[in-house]
Parts: C-alpha cells; structure tokens; sequence
C-alpha cells in the first residue's frame, strides 16, 4: 500500500512539473507589456520620452512630442542591433540611442531627428 501511495505521489508531482514547464507561451514581439517616461535635457531644450516594452523587455516604440505633434515611433529592426537603437514614425521623425533594454532605459542618451535630418533634439541626457 505505501508503496501504490508513493508511486502515486510521484506522479502527480512529475505532472505538475511538467505542465508548469509546458506552459510558457511564446512573446509577441509587437505587444506592449509595459512603459517608462524618461525626462531628458538637451542641447536645444528638454523631452520626454514614453517608451513601450514587450513582455522580454525589449522596446517596441518610443513616443515623444516633437514640432508641436505627438510622434508615435515605432522600433527600427532593420537597422537597430545589439549597439544602436533606432525608432521611426511615418513622418519620418527619428529617434537614435544607445542599445537599451526596459531596466536600463533610464542611462541612455538620444537624438531625434526631423526628415530632413535636421537635429531637432541634439546630446539629451537622461534626468
């Protein structure tokens, strides 16, 4: 009889195990999970910055009132990597940093930029 209760026992926990391990759903990339504002100072005045992160913490847009409109800026992955990140929106407003993650977003400086290049916020800081 102990022996059926441990057996039992034994299973019962090898298929909490199991199940707990074989539910971890995959991320979607796209979604935002959470946010962070980052007040920064600039050369030419100061910005806020809202990013959004996906659920592994990587960013998925950044936006930022620039030339009196709110830029919605989604994350560039055709040209950010592990060194550099870059945001666009459809005006063609970038915003160009440091690669960062959603726990050290707040130590990373930018840059954003008009469509014709122009710097519009130039060396900001983080507050």
């Amino acid at each position: 009889m102990k022996t059926i209760v441990k057996a039992l026992a034994t299973i019962a926990l090898a298929t909490v195990a199991t199940a707990s391990f074989a539910k971890s759903s995959p991320v979607n990339a796209a979604q935002v999970t959470s946010t962070k504002t980052v007040n920064y100072v600039c050369q030419d005045g100061r910005v806020a910055v809202k990013y959004g992160f996906n659920a592994a913490g990587v960013p998925v847009n950044a936006i930022a009132k620039v030339n009196g409109a709110t830029r919605v800026m989604k994350y560039d992955m055709s040209r950010s990597d592990n060194v550099d990140a870059f945001f666009k929106d459809a005006a063609g407003y970038r915003l160009n940093a440091d690669a960062f993650e959603r726990n050290s977003v707040h130590k990373t400086a930018i840059n954003i930029t008009s469509p014709r290049n122009d710097l519009v916020f130039k060396n900001c800081s983080p507050r």
